[in-house]
């Protein structure tokens, strides 16, 4: 497969359309955890569904590894290949300006790997801060009650002393992902970290968005004029959207009752 890879014409389409489903599922992510606004039952609602379809998610989440990997592939060798081409870091024709953003892409682009192998391990699999992570929604028959167990053992200590205070038993259980998310971005230093890397993906996905027009043909200066300016503005929401989670909740906008 890599030696196809290794055609100029292929690896810019495979860049673009990789980038693409990228771009996609981004988006999607973003409109999921912008819930938070609504509040925890929604939010958790969104979230206890996502886990209720485990196959499927991981079959997408395969998906979107295989297109992480061609778009890391391609973009490093097109990156290289313009290296060399003239000399200049980055060929590009004379009605696009060629940015900050343009010629850092690449170093954006694998800070954001890092970022996202961080956001995986903190929130997805609870390696970084299992204590936030463990946090579970217990219901009973007729109304819920919710656990604020940062560990099994916490948990199980708990449910006992819900059902001492409580005779209805607990029927439905789900895990408490506005609770972890409110706690873990209370921590300035953690709000901080995704901000400046959601900021980072906005940037990169403007640029992205120009070079992939681009590079399907769709460029001269008819088509410019508004393709650059409507990559800027929704570079600006896919990282506004994704700062403002962090930002409302150190300014306790939303999780305050918590």
């Amino acid at each position: 497969m890599f030696k196809y890879l290794n055609h100029l014409v292929i690896s810019k389409f495979v860049m673009a359309f990789s980038g693409a489903y990228l771009l996609l599922f981004i988006t999607g992510h973003l409109v999921g955890n912008l819930q938070l606004f609504m509040g925890r039952e929604p939010f958790n609602a969104y979230a206890n569904f996502l886990q209720s379809i485990g196959e499927v998610l991981w079959a997408e989440r395969i998906v979107l590894i295989i297109a992480a990997i061609l778009h890391i592939i391609t973009s490093i060798y097109l990156k290289l290949h313009n290296y060399k081409l003239r000399g200049e870091k980055y060929a590009v024709r004379k009605y696009v300006k060629a940015g900050l953003n343009s010629r850092t892409m690449i170093w954006t682009g694998l800070m954001i790997l890092a970022f996202v192998i961080f956001h995986l391990l903190h929130f997805t699999f609870g390696v970084i801060d299992s204590k936030n992570y463990n946090y579970q929604e217990l219901y009973t028959k007729n109304a819920y009650a919710i656990s604020f167990a940062g560990d099994i053992e916490q948990a199980n200590q708990q449910s006992m002393s819900m059902e001492a205070l409580n005779p209805e038993p607990i029927v439905y259980e789900r895990h408490d992902v506005y609770k972890m998310v409110i706690m873990d971005f209370r921590n300035p230093w953690v709000s901080l970290f995704y901000m400046i890397a959601v900021a980072l993906l906005g940037v990169h996905i403007s640029h992205s968005l120009q070079s992939a027009f681009q590079t399907l043909g769709i460029s001269g200066p008819r088509f410019t004029r508004f393709i650059r300016p409507a990559s800027i503005v929704y570079g600006f929401f896919i990282g506004g959207g994704f700062l403002i989670i962090p930002l409302s909740v150190l300014l306790g906008l939303i999780g305050g009752n918590i």
